[in-house]
């Protein structure tokens, strides 16, 4: 997992300013999965005047009462696929809440409170594996109310939620801050519901309006698949291929037109992840394919590929080139099965999974078009590698899990293969909640653009008082300009 710097000869740079977050893995010496930063305000349960309820899906959408992850400073989210026993609690949330956490050193400033407020905390340890493994301590408003907490001897075992509740009163700012801090492995949250008298709503800060979707491929360069006029061979859901050893889950557009090619991406999913995930829009994606399936809106045909393993595991070594060879398989078979403009293939992905997508742009410059990487590194090799590709990129500069200076490298080969000119971009600095786009033009037609933000490892970075990410829109207008 390694990687260095840029270039460029027409530069477009685009600032945003605001405030910051950063991320951690879920154990202190693993490489793991998803983040998210999301600092969203204005949904229905926040703010309300008279007595009201905040709950809060930890890592997480919304879920039955729990909001989705929002309020937070730092940390990184996890995906939990175990079952997990929620009867030592009296009342309970929905069990979707305990199968996503918040993890790292992180606070949460629940605003808009005034007075008395209860403050209930949702656990389960679904990653250590024994007692004393995980321990951290937990303060509300400055006052420390767990410490040298302990979630396996709590609860008396994996898997098994428990919920601690606290009276506090918000402070003179009219909130509620919740901080969790390191001890023994990193501090982690399922849950958090914050009751007792709001004070005024707060409205939903703006945010910019994506750009508009792009049509299927109407280009008179497109090279259409043998699947074009013909019947759908295909549909959407799982589907095998390799004599049925592996699969992928495919996404067909609504009213699916088989004399009209479309554009096809790949979305690989991160470390510990599932293609799953991915399709639904759940664990560090927020909407379905990295966010990218409704801004395409019915455009493009989109494919989540399933690694060879499953769990923490779960990832793209790409072992002799089997990977490759497994996205090889995929796109003979949807060619075969659909319309799809050959000239218009495109590979996504986060963490582990931009690590693949670098590795497809590398072996098969041919047939991608153009990549899409979020946090990304070289984790699944770059078998050839010297021939231009379209390549864009985004990084946190606070990245702890794949240091930015690995995105850089990745960057700065693209640059180089893409005949662009070198260039040291700006980079916002930590604490300014912005992020900072630059677009390398010209050279051989193959543009790079480099997304540097302030946060950690997360494919949904949101700048400072925005309720939605601007990465995946920035992301869609680059793959949709081909």
């Amino acid at each position: 997992m390694q990687v260095s710097r840029c270039f460029r000869a027409a530069i477009a740079v685009t600032a945003v300013v605001g405030s910051s977050w950063a991320c951690s893995g879920p154990s202190g010496n693993s490489t793991p999965a998803p983040t998210a930063t999301v600092q969203a305000s204005g949904t229905a349960d926040v703010g309300a005047p008279g007595n009201s309820t905040v709950s809060i899906n930890a890592g997480g959408p919304a879920t039955g009462s729990f909001g989705p992850d929002r309020f937070f400073t730092s940390g990184s989210t996890y995906g939990n696929e175990e079952a997990v026993d929620v009867s030592q609690i009296a009342s309970k949330p929905p069990a979707a809440v305990f199968a996503t956490e918040r993890y790292g050193a992180m606070k949460y400033t629940i605003p808009d409170r005034s007075g008395p407020q209860t403050v209930t905390l949702y656990f389960a340890e679904t990653y250590v594996s024994g007692p004393g493994m995980r321990v951290f301590g937990v303060t509300i408003n400055g006052t420390q109310v767990l410490s040298d907490f302990d979630i396996y001897a709590g609860a008396g075992g994996a898997n098994r939620a428990i919920a601690r509740t606290f009276t506090t009163t918000a402070d003179s700012s009219g909130n509620v801050v919740i901080e969790f801090m390191p001890g023994i492995e990193n501090p982690k949250i399922n849950g958090i519901t914050v009751a007792g008298r709001g004070t005024t709503a707060t409205p939903p800060p703006p945010s910019a309006s994506p750009p508009p979707a792009a049509p299927p491929s109407t280009s008179p360069d497109a090279r259409l698949s043998d699947g074009c006029g013909a019947t759908p061979a295909l549909h959407s859901g799982t589907n095998t291929v390799v004599n049925g050893s592996r699969s992928y889950i495919l996404r067909i557009p609504d009213n699916y037109d088989a004399g009209h090619p479309y554009r096809l991406i790949l979305a690989y999913h991160w470390m510990g992840g599932t293609a799953e995930q991915v399709a639904s829009g759940t664990g560090a994606t927020e909407s379905p394919f990295y966010g990218l399936w409704d801004l395409a809106a019915n455009s493009t045909i989109f494919v989540a590929p399933v690694s060879l393993v499953s769990g923490k595991s779960a990832g793209w070594p790409n072992t002799g080139g089997q990977d490759v060879a497994f996205t090889d398989a995929i796109l003979a078979q949807v060619e075969a099965g659909l319309c799809i403009d050959t000239s218009r293939i495109f590979a996504n992905g986060f963490s582990y999974g931009a690590g693949m997508s670098y590795a497809v742009a590398c072996a098969r410059p041919d047939v991608f078009r153009a990549v899409a990487l979020y946090s990304g590194a070289e984790l699944s090799g770059c078998a050839g590698g010297t021939t231009p590709v379209a390549f864009y990129s985004s990084h946190g500069v606070g990245d702890t899990v794949l240091d930015i200076d690995q995105g850089r490298s990745l960057r700065d080969h693209f640059v180089h293969v893409n005949g662009l000119v070198p260039q040291d971009p700006a980079e916002p600095a930590a604490g300014s909640g912005a992020h900072v786009c630059t677009s390398y033009q010209g050279g051989s037609g193959h543009p790079v653009e480099w997304c540097a933000f302030d946060g950690g490892h997360n494919p949904n970075p949101h700048d400072s008082g925005q309720a939605t990410s601007w990465n995946p829109p920035q992301a869609w207008a680059f793959i949709s300009q081909f």
